[in-house]
Order: structure tokens, then C-alpha cells, then sequence
């Protein structure tokens, strides 16, 4: 098989086809980008430096878009009232560090009535430079993804999750609005993307349902709830022939199957250290979605036996004939060194040598 460009690599991976070799792309913490720094990391485009194949997209705004205030900023953390209306504090230096949410302007379903007409689909919730990303990402033969939250994760801050896990048993007729208009807007931001001549490749969905022993709600809920959000939001990306990809942190391999059906393309970044495996998972569900991640940050942060045994294990169980995406099972801490790291695409290069003969 010829090489294939990243965007025919990923595309190919998505669609179920046996890619030229196994995709990669990484995310890294500040601190390891500095820490690499440190140890060699040359400047430019990590991207080509380590011949990542994805490149996605300036968000957009999904907020309610009100008056931002910094009530107190120290060397350490940015006290502020976002523009959801929250009251937070967030921490400067530490990567992965969750905000310390004080207050919120909405709080239940009477809050969200006086506020969910602010959901308007204006275009001044477009990223200005995103026209320049993709023309640079097009040029470099990336996989183009459109990035955002989707309905959930949208939705969870405004609210607290203390306040919309209450709501889900208390106002889930609410919830459900909730959810569809951010669905909504989800649809019609992308839309007017394309409009504009972007022509993205596919999209990539940050929603956290999991947490490190089991999903934040019942599978129930998912379904009653969640559910027909995702459904809508891929069957119009589908409906383009722009696969789509689920980010959802913590345990949810029990969704699996419902991720599928409402028509998710791959699942990212399947955190190891909260019991998921694709070895045993390609098992239970064979090539009816790409698996994206699983890479263990502690055996990558080990010896060199324990970045091959964890790499080659992992691979050979499950991408002999595509249908994974490599990737670490979240994010690289600076536990992980910029040799380790070198170290474990060296594998993957081997891995792909083997099987597909690149």
C-alpha cells in the first residue's frame, strides 16, 4: 500500500478500512512541554517533529456568553466570573488541576429559563483564526477535526454537577432542553463553518460522563437523556461523511455500545488506570468503533521493557488491521520523558513495520 497523508490515514481509520499504518497524535501537559524543552525538545510544530496526523480546529464559544469579571488574580491562581456566570478559581501552574467552582447564576430549571435565549447561534461565537488553522493544517495533510464540548460538558459547568445531577432526577424534562440546545447550537456553529468554505474532516467532542470507578450517572439516564443529543449531533455529521470522535475521560467502557449506536466513530483517550484495557475490549466489540488511546502514562513513564511490553501488547491485541489510533490514555505528564517518548513511537514504528509494512 502507497503512504497515505494523515487526514487519508485517520479517514481511512474511521471509516473501518485498513489504514498504510497506525495513526498517532499526543497531548501534552505545560509542564512536560517545558520539561521536554529541557531535555532537547527542538522548537517548531511538535506535530512535525514527531509526525502526529491530527490537527483540530479553534473552538468555538458555547458559553452564555456574559460580562466576564477577574475578581482577584495572584502568581498562583485567577479568581473570575467566567462567562457562563460562574464564580471559580483556576489554578495557573498545574496541568489537569480541575477549577474550584464557587458559585453559579444558574442553578435549576427556573435559572435556565431566564438564560437559555442567550444560546444564540451568532457568529461572533466563531474562532476569527480558524480559517487561517485550516489552511495551514490542509497544507500539512492533517486530519482536519471541528472541536468542541458537546451537550453535556457544555452544560455541566454552567449548572455545578451537584446541581444538574440533581436535575437529572428532579427536572429531567429541563434537562433534556438543556441538552438540545446546546445540541442545536452545536449543529449550527458547524454549519456555518462550512458555509465559510472549512471544510473539516471530521469532529471531536470533548464530554467527561465517567469518573475513576463507573460513569457520573446511570446508563439509564444516558438513554433517556443524553442519549438522543448524541444521536442528533452524529447523524449530522455522519450524514456529511465527517466521522466523529467521543472524548470521555474516567471509567465508560460500560456505554460502549450505546456510543456506537447513537453513532460515535471512536472513543478517546480510555484511561487504563480506571480499569479499561483494548486488549479485552476489541473482544467484546470487535471493529464497530476505533479505539483511541489506552496508552498507560505509567508504564510509559517506566523502563524501556515497560513502554515495549505496554506499546506491542496493547497492538497486537487490538490494531493488527487498524481500527486504533495511538495515543496515551489521557495526557503526558512530565513523568514521562522525552526519551520515553521517542522510545514508545520507536515501537509503534516497529509495530507498524510488522504488520503493515511501513
Amino acid at each position: 500500500m502507497s503512504a497515505m497523508t494523515g487526514r487519508e490515514r485517520i479517514l481511512a481509520t474511521l471509516k473501518g478500512e485498513r489504514p498504510d499504518k497506525i495513526g498517532r497524535t499526543e497531548s501534552l501537559w505545560s509542564e512536560t512541554v517545558w520539561t521536554w524543552q529541557s531535555q532537547g525538545l527542538p522548537a517548531g510544530d511538535m506535530a512535525d517533529t514527531f509526525s502526529w496526523d491530527f490537527g483540530g480546529l479553534p473552538g468555538p464559544d458555547m458559553s452564555l456568553m456574559l460580562p466576564p469579571e477577574i475578581i482577584e488574580e495572584t502568581s498562583t491562581y485567577v479568581h473570575q466570573r467566567d462567562t457562563n456566570g460562574v464564580e471559580r478559581k483556576d489554578w495557573k501552574m498545574e496541568s489537569g488541576h480541575t477549577p474550584h467552582w464557587l458559585s453559579h447564576t444558574v442553578n435549576n430549571g427556573a435559572d435556565w429559563l431566564a438564560y437559555r435565549d442567550r444560546l444564540t447561534p451568532d457568529a461572533i461565537r466563531l474562532n476569527p483564526t480558524a480559517m487561517e488553522t485550516y489552511t495551514h493544517l490542509r497544507d500539512r495533510g492533517r486530519f482536519i477535526h471541528w472541536t468542541s464540548c458537546e451537550a453535556y460538558e457544555c452544560a455541566w459547568p454552567v449548572f455545578g454537577q451537584v446541581n444538574i445531577f440533581t436535575m437529572m432526577m428532579e427536572e429531567p424534562e429541563t434537562l433534556a432542553d438543556v441538552f438540545t440546545r446546546y445540541t442545536d447550537l452545536i449543529i449550527s456553529l458547524a454549519q456555518q463553518t462550512l458555509d465559510a468554505g472549512i471544510d473539516f474532516d471530521g469532529a471531536f467532542f470533548y464530554g467527561d460522563v465517567g469518573y475513576r470507578n463507573g460513569l457520573l450517572f446511570s446508563p439509564k439516564i444516558y438513554d433517556a437523556l443524553l442519549f438522543p443529543a448524541h444521536q442528533k449531533m452524529c447523524a449530522f455529521f455522519n450524514g456529511l461523511g465527517k466521522p466523529v470522535i467521543l472524548h470521555s475521560c474516567g471509567q465508560i467502557k460500560s456505554l460502549i455500545p450505546r456510543f456506537i449506536e447513537a453513532g460515535f466513530s471512536a472513543i478517546q483517550p480510555l484511561e487504563a488506570k480506571c480499569n479499561q484495557d483494548i486488549r479485552e475490549l476489541r473482544e467484546l466489540h470487535g471493529r464497530q468503533i476505533t479505539f483511541f488511546g489506552n496508552m498507560d502514562v505509567r508504564a510509559l513513564s517506566g523502563t524501556r521493557d515497560d513502554i515495549r511490553a505496554e506499546v506491542m501488547s496493547k497492538l497486537e491485541a487490538s490494531a493488527t488491521e487498524g481500527s486504533y489510533i495511538f495515543h496515551s490514555d489521557h495526557s503526558l505528564p512530565p513523568t514521562v520523558s522525552l526519551e520515553n517518548y521517542k522510545f514508545a513511537l520507536e515501537v509503534l514504528d516497529e509495530f507498524n513495520n510488522q504488520h503493515f509494512g511501513n
